[in-house]
């Protein structure tokens, strides 16, 4: 398994289960918009989207749009034609004509200008793109998947982005689970990332000690995937071992992460009680309605929260009555 794609399985029941569902859902024409934090996997999720689809045998077109200029994302998408612009000395096919009868992944939709948003819709709704310049429009046949780590729901709130686009986007909404909600399969997704890794850089490749996989279990990874990827090639480039003393700056990443939370509670207005509320709801979401592994989480006892959880939702009905 490259560290880069997505595993055939999964030791997680909540990352077997999304391996199923995206599966599943590849089989279909729908439109995929695949949530997510930072480094967990969207890309790779897109990937899969395709290669277990009937497009597999056509393009894979992949675009950041955080990687494009804002004036120049429509040329980008949609082509142009010579002379549409000052420097369009050629004609450009864009990103939608080029992945034809295959798949288009647009990573970072969140950063689509609100102009090309208006474009974007009528490629979904009409299935035609008409490039900059052009006197008319050219058919196309595009599975759309877009990628963001953005809630686009609070976007759309804000105005930053357009409802009826979100709700085009948003046929088959998947959110990539975390690495820390799927440790189990992190020893594997360690082992594949420093065997890729070892030979790409042409070092030997070494073995993960038992310690190093259980100092790789307690850390959070706010970075996922992508930040275990660094960490270890880290390691590899210094040479040695990989044991648990070779990733003893793990902790370096996140002492001042509480710091930094803190910062933007406050900023938000949030008090400590919202806080500790989001944290409770939010572990228990992860840990699908487990009140021992929500507690663990949290750090404190099952008797603990089950009260804490109590007292909130008595507090919610009061509040309601």
């Amino acid at each position: 398994m490259k560290a880069s794609r997505l595993p055939k399985d999964s030791k997680s029941p909540v990352f077997r289960e999304f391996l199923s569902t995206l599966r599943t859902v590849a089989r279909s024409e729908a439109t995929v918009l695949l949530t997510g934090e930072v480094g967990v996997g969207k890309s790779a999720a897109a990937r899969e989207l395709h290669t277990a689809s009937d497009r597999v045998v056509g393009p894979l077109v992949e675009v950041s749009l955080a990687a494009l200029a804002p004036s120049l994302v429509e040329s980008a998408l949609f082509g142009h034609e010579a002379g549409a612009f000052t420097d369009a000395r050629s004609a450009r096919l864009g990103c939608f004509r080029r992945a034809d009868r295959g798949t288009l992944v647009l990573g970072d939709i969140d950063l689509l200008p609100l102009e090309a948003q208006v474009k974007l819709l009528r490629v979904l709704q009409e299935r035609v793109v008409e490039p900059v310049g052009a006197e008319g429009s050219v058919p196309i046949d595009v599975r759309l998947v877009a990628t963001t780590g953005s809630d686009l729901a609070t976007l759309v709130a804000a105005g930053a982005f357009r409802e009826d686009l979100y709700f085009r986007l948003a046929v088959v909404p998947m959110e990539v689970p975390p690495l820390r909600v799927r440790l189990e399969d992190l020893p594997d997704v360690a082992r594949a990332i420093v065997a890729e890794r070892s030979a790409q850089l042409g070092v030997p490749a070494v073995e993960l000690t038992e310690e190093a996989l259980a100092r790789l279990a307690e850390h959070p990874w706010p970075g996922n995937v992508s930040e275990l990827e660094n960490a270890l090639e880290r390691v590899l480039v210094l040479g040695g071992s990989i044991d648990a003393a070779s990733l003893d700056f793990l902790g370096e990443a996140t002492a001042g992460a509480g710091d930094e939370l803190a910062r933007r509670a406050l900023a938000a207005g949030l008090s400590v009680d919202d806080l500790q509320a989001a944290m409770m709801r939010r572990a228990m979401e992860e840990e699908r309605g487990n009140l021992s592994a929500a507690a663990r989480r949290l750090g404190m006892t099952r008797r603990a929260l089950e009260y804490r959880l109590k007292s909130q939702n008595g507090e919610a009905a009061e509040a309601e009555a």
